[in-house]
């Protein structure tokens, strides 16, 4: 892939179809989509995997003007899916295997991850976002409305689609530190804030709208059950038999009260 524009930019021609890949098996977004209903998997599945394509140049810690090249593609494209015109494969198949999904408003993953690449020349002071959570945030926010829209259900509140995108930049935060990738000082305490956040709006979620976002929902226990795991194992985070099978169990735990309208944050 060139750094300047994705290939398929220069190579109309050669356009192909592909579905998104999965997430990595064991992943809290892997579990979201298990749990997500057939019907909209392929919707949801394409959501994570663009998110991820898209935030690519900063991620990647390209040069910021490469990267805005990067985002200025995913603009345009993001305007060629709504017309249904899309040259990317993964939207391509998407479209061609559900023509209802053009309705999925991709400008504010590429809006999201604008401003993520702004952040990354902020220090990593507390109260400063972290690269990629505004993304993740937009993602919640679109899930949410798929996985309504999908049971032709109305729109949700705006008070709930703001605290969604908050629990969105909240996961982001606890899978960083999952993963080694956000430890400071603060050391094993370092996601005490964002579990409380999570406990405490998750309890305000109407049980009756529950039901409807048990992907998200049960991304956002798998989640905040990793952060601990790494809490208590600051030095020794490797997956083990027993961790899938303990994550396995806890998805399907939480999937089931959220259709109960139950769900809760241990």
């Amino acid at each position: 892939m060139s750094q300047a524009a994705p290939r398929w930019q220069s190579a109309p021609s050669s356009l192909s179809v592909a579905p998104a890949p999965s997430p990595p098996p064991g992943s809290p977004r892997y579990f979201a989509l298990l749990y997500t209903r057939p019907a909209l998997r392929p919707v949801l599945g394409a959501l994570l995997a663009l998110a991820d394509e898209i935030s690519a140049g900063g991620a990647r810690g390209l040069d910021h003007s490469v990267a805005h090249v990067r985002l200025d593609w995913w603009r345009a494209e993001a305007e060629r899916y709504a017309r249904g015109e899309p040259q990317h494969p993964w939207l391509r198949a998407l479209l061609a295997q559900h023509r209802t999904a053009r309705g999925l408003d991709l400008q504010p993953l590429v809006q999201a991850a604008a401003l993520d690449l702004a952040i990354q020349t902020q220090s990593a002071e507390p109260g400063v976002a972290l690269p990629g959570a505004k993304l993740q945030r937009a993602v919640f926010e679109l899930a949410a409305d798929a996985l309504r829209a999908d049971r032709d259900a109305d729109p949700l509140p705006p008070q709930l689609q703001r605290m969604l995108g908050d629990l969105g930049e909240q996961v982001f935060e606890l899978e960083r530190f999952a993963a080694g990738d956000a430890l400071n000082s603060a050391g094993p305490k370092a996601p005490a804030a964002a579990l409380d956040a999570l406990r405490r709006q998750v309890r305000a979620i109407d049980g009756t709208l529950q039901p409807q976002l048990t992907p998200l929902l049960v991304w956002i226990a798998l989640a905040a059950a990793q952060a601990r795991r790494r809490a208590r194992r600051p030095d020794h985070n490797h997956a083990s038999v027993l961790d899938g099978f303990a994550d396995n169990m806890l998805a399907w735990t939480a999937a089931r009260r959220a259709v109960r309208g139950r769900i809760r944050i241990e």
